[in-house]
């Protein structure tokens, strides 16, 4: 059996970073399918409750148990994280929360970083909100060693742009989840669409359970 975690990169209403369409044919192929999806509150200027239409039939997937989300950011920029001390950082998670609570979606008290950057202070207001689990990258591996007893950290093994894990390496990593990389455009090679066939063939082919990313 394979525990694995489905997650993709910069969900939004907004093309071409909304996916609705691809996460309603896997809700139709797998009807006991969990995918995680790192948000983006307010991304080009519009924050997720422009879109009230989008939001509600995000939130019937989340309420079938088949979608839950986490923060990406506030706005998205590159690195913003990186550059945030701490007193910016409570800043900018807080109101990305709020805009979640505005638009009416939860949201887990999940974390990354857009394009992955982190910050010590980052790291600080992460721990003051309580959040449970930091989806890090191998270069912020020593940053976050301090923290480690804090924030669950944890680091994707499939990036959805290579080929799946073989049955050799599933069996290596047996008891720990396999946990996947991907975007929900079309743009770094393992977008949520162009990978559609090649997760489900992995689906297909292997006893899976699904985890979503505060599950690990």
């Amino acid at each position: 059996m394979v525990n694995l975690v489905l997650e993709f990169d910069d969900l939004h209403f907004m093309p071409p970073e909304d996916c609705m369409e691809t996460i309603d044919k896997y809700v139709k192929a797998y009807p006991d399918i969990k995918l995680s999806f790192f948000t983006i509150p307010l991304l080009r200027g519009f924050p997720l409750g422009s879109n009230p239409e989008w939001c509600a039939r995000l939130k019937e997937h989340i309420d079938n148990g088949n979608v839950r989300l986490a923060v990406h950011g506030y706005y998205h920029t590159s690195e913003e994280f990186k550059m945030y001390e701490y007193t910016q950082s409570m800043t900018a998670l807080t109101i990305a929360e709020s805009i979640f609570r505005d638009a009416d979606l939860p949201v887990l008290k999940v974390f990354r970083g857009p394009h992955w950057g982190l910050s010590e202070g980052a790291l600080e207001a992460l721990v003051k909100l309580n959040y449970t689990h930091l989806y890090n990258h191998e270069d912020y591996r020593e940053l976050v060693k301090p923290f480690k007893d804090k924030v669950k950290v944890v680091y994707y093994n499939w990036n959805l742009a290579e080929d799946p894990p073989k049955r050799g390496i599933l069996d290596a990593i047996a008891g720990k989840p396999v946990i996947t990389h991907g975007h929900t455009h079309n743009v770094c090679g393992n977008g949520i669409e162009e990978t559609f066939d090649k997760v489900c063939n992995f689906l297909d082919n292997n006893k899976v359970e699904f985890k979503f990313v505060d599950e690990v």
